[in-house]
């Protein structure tokens, strides 16, 4: 693979912008991501943004993939979604043992990973490996999933183990009628009585079976790897608040004045800017903090992990409410299917209801440890 600086990936999703946001109705009304966009990402390489380099990744930091995710969100907030649960997996698809990786990449190492949630399922050990049956959740962009990684909890044990096998083992359910970020496809599937051998599942926490050198095979799964979803709020926002703002340049009132110089909105984009501005350095900065302690450590303090999920949780907020501002100075006109405001006022939303950004929980867990209680069960 040709030499490509992070700079350059992340330029290459800029360029996407104009094209996603045109899609982003027609993906709306799909409610999964277009073909023609699944060819941009792949074609554009920035779904191998962490992906190891053996198969045709760049292995560049969580940084860079956020700031990615951010230029498309810009654009389209279900697209930016998707990439980033791509990205994510091929990232983690590095903590697999090698068998694995080359099944899933060796005869196409462009085939994309989602996932699927419900940890409550029982793995039934048998010979070679386990047995998996049941109803997994919010399986993003798995119309073009190749790969499937999800979880269970071995029968009879308290042990978690992370699985992955091909989508063919996979019955999906057409169940994603949402109201927010519906072109994500994140549709339920089903699984009968799949056979996972041993060799594609592993322990949870996981050992980091690849590269354990390599920070970004290292990173924690709940305390840094969310950035990435935050940051799908905080770009859907940006892109909002960019296109209302040339909006205002040009409208006039009833009563024939400009409508720019209302001092009312100047003052609520500026907010709603600040708000960004923030959410952005938040995001940054931890990412920087957490990845250089982890050049010369072998994982992060409890406290660094929980100031992690508190700021992971906070963007999306700030991000709403930069949204929430410029929504409502919208107007009437916002409410029309046709202005893009209201669809990143419901995608921003949506995206804030993740459960790993979830501000309730992960603001309580960073004043638990702050206080010095016992936060409980926390998945770091």
């Amino acid at each position: 693979m040709a030499d490509i600086s992070p700079q350059a990936l992340i330029d290459r999703a800029t360029a996407l912008i104009p094209v996603l946001q045109e899609r982003a109705e027609e993906c709306e009304n799909l409610r999964r991501l277009p073909e023609a966009t699944i060819a941009d990402l792949k074609s554009s390489q920035l779904v191998d943004v962490c992906k190891p380099k053996q198969f045709g990744g760049f292995e560049f930091g969580w940084e860079v993939f956020c700031k990615i995710i951010m230029e498309l969100a810009q654009g389209c907030g279900s697209t930016a979604w998707v990439y980033a649960v791509y990205a994510e997996h091929a990232c983690r698809m590095g903590n697999y043992p090698l068998e694995v990786q080359e099944e899933v990449w060796g005869q196409d190492p462009s085939t994309f990973i989602s996932s699927g949630n419900n940890w409550q399922t029982e793995l039934k050990p048998v010979d070679g490996g386990f047995r998996l049956s049941g109803r997994f959740n919010y399986s993003s962009g798995c119309d073009y999933a190749g790969w499937h990684m999800t979880g269970g909890m071995v029968a009879g044990k308290n042990e978690r183990r992370q699985i992955s096998f091909p989508a063919s083992d996979r019955e999906l359910d057409d169940n994603w009628h949402v109201v927010g970020l519906a072109g994500t496809g994140s549709k339920d599937y089903i699984l009968d009585n799949v056979f996972i051998p041993e060799h594609r599942t592993y322990p949870v926490p996981g050992p980091g079976l690849r590269a354990k050198d390599k920070v970004i095979f290292r990173l924690p799964q709940w305390s840094v790897y969310p950035f990435d979803l935050a940051s799908v709020s905080v770009g859907v926002a940006q892109g909002g608040l960019d296109r209302f703002v040339e909006s205002l340049k040009s409208r006039i009132s009833r009563f024939g004045a400009k409508i720019a110089e209302f001092q009312s909105l100047q003052l609520r984009i500026a907010e709603s800017a600040a708000e960004l501005d923030m959410a952005r350095r938040i995001i940054f900065d931890d990412l920087q903090e957490s990845q250089e302690y982890l050049e010369h450590n072998e994982k992060l303090p409890r406290e660094m992990m929980a100031r992690n999920k508190r700021d992971m949780a906070y963007a999306p907020v700030l991000a709403m409410r930069a949204i929430d501002r410029i929504f409502y100075a919208a107007g009437a006109g916002g409410l029309f299917m046709s202005n893009d405001l209201q669809r990143c006022f419901r995608d921003v939303h949506a995206g804030a209801a993740q459960l790993a950004l979830d501000w309730d929980v992960n603001g309580t867990t960073w004043g638990q440890v702050a206080l010095g209680l016992d936060p409980g069960v926390v998945r770091w």
